[in-house]
């Protein structure tokens, strides 16, 4: 394995006493080493002059071949170290403001097993690159899922209702089916909520889904803006249930269409792929996934 190293380090920087600098071998060292492995395949692997050391035609390929196996070899040290090792160091997650209030318990829950994890939650509506804002993990919600490399594991469905102010439906009539909707002032999430139709069934299971296509009268990308314009009366909103409970039980919102369910988005936990997580990312992914019942629940991702 070390002639290897050494033949891959030499073709890779034209040079034996470079190459001997960075092993802390002598210069006749690495070229014994190099002779050994030519010798082994019967070819000849560089081309040498008084100043320069370049592979041959056969080194280049050799050096491709051999450069994939060490770096598979150093992915399954890494892997083996690492799944010995206790989550650690930063972890950068982030989160739609309409998940807060449902992720929270778990982050606390998460923190007080993983104390060595330090959590850094970036709270953002707009969907940020993993790349560019070094994130370990998202929560994201998607009515249907992008093409994408990220791995996304589905945690539940979102249940939506549409809800009216009293003094909208004062107004205007109350829709009594789904079909309803297009004739009134709707507000929608700026996501593919207002960007794919919205998929209705009965609530006894009764009947077909019937998908509504609604073309917004406001649409806008933070929850609690499109709840405080159905709350002035700006027209029906399609909102999660567990953000507008509150305001059912005090009537400041009326909930139409109840006997219909409405599922149009779900929330998923993605993170990027790759042969081997780090243990932050894996112990964090399998304590989500565990406390929302979704374990083994990957649904996309190459």
């Amino acid at each position: 394995m070390l002639d290897l190293r050494a033949f891959c380090l030499v073709a890779d920087l034209r040079s034996l006493t470079a190459a001997s600098q960075l092993l802390g071998e002598s210069k006749a060292t690495v070229s014994r080493r190099i002779a050994r492995l030519e010798q082994s395949l019967d070819v000849s692997l560089l081309r040498r002059s008084p100043r320069l050391v370049e592979p041959t035609d056969d080194g280049v390929a050799y050096r491709q071949r051999v450069g994939q196996i060490l770096e598979l070899l150093g992915d399954a040290n890494t892997a083996v170290r690492q799944s010995h090792a206790a989550p650690s160091g930063k972890l950068r997650v982030t989160a739609p403001p309409e998940f807060g209030s449902v992720l929270a318990p778990h982050i606390a829950a998460f923190n007080r097993r993983f104390p060595e994890v330090l959590l850094d939650l970036v709270i953002a509506q707009k969907l940020l690159d993993f790349e560019s804002e070094h994130l370990d993990v998202a929560f994201r919600v998607h009515a249907k899922l992008p093409d994408s490399p990220l791995i996304a594991h589905k945690l539940f469905d979102i249940e939506g209702a549409t809800v009216g102010s009293p003094a909208y439906f004062a107004e205007m009539p109350a829709p009594r089916q789904p079909a309803d909707l297009t004739k009134h002032r709707v507000v929608l999430m700026q996501y593919e909520c207002a960007q794919h139709p919205l998929p209705f069934q009965r609530a006894d299971g009764k009947g077909p889904v019937t998908d509504i296509r609604l073309q917004p009268s406001i649409a806008a990308s933070d929850m609690n803006f499109v709840k405080e314009l159905a709350l002035a009366g700006a027209g029906i909103a399609v909102l999660p249930i567990n953000s507008v409970r509150r305001e059912l039980e005090e009537g400041t919102l009326v909930w139409v269409l109840k006997s219909y369910r409405l599922f149009g988005a779900a929330i998923y936990l993605m993170h990027q792929g790759g042969r081997f997580l780090p243990p932050k990312v894996r112990a964090f992914r399998d304590f989500v996934l565990d406390a929302f019942a979704a374990k083994g629940r990957r649904v996309n991702g190459r």
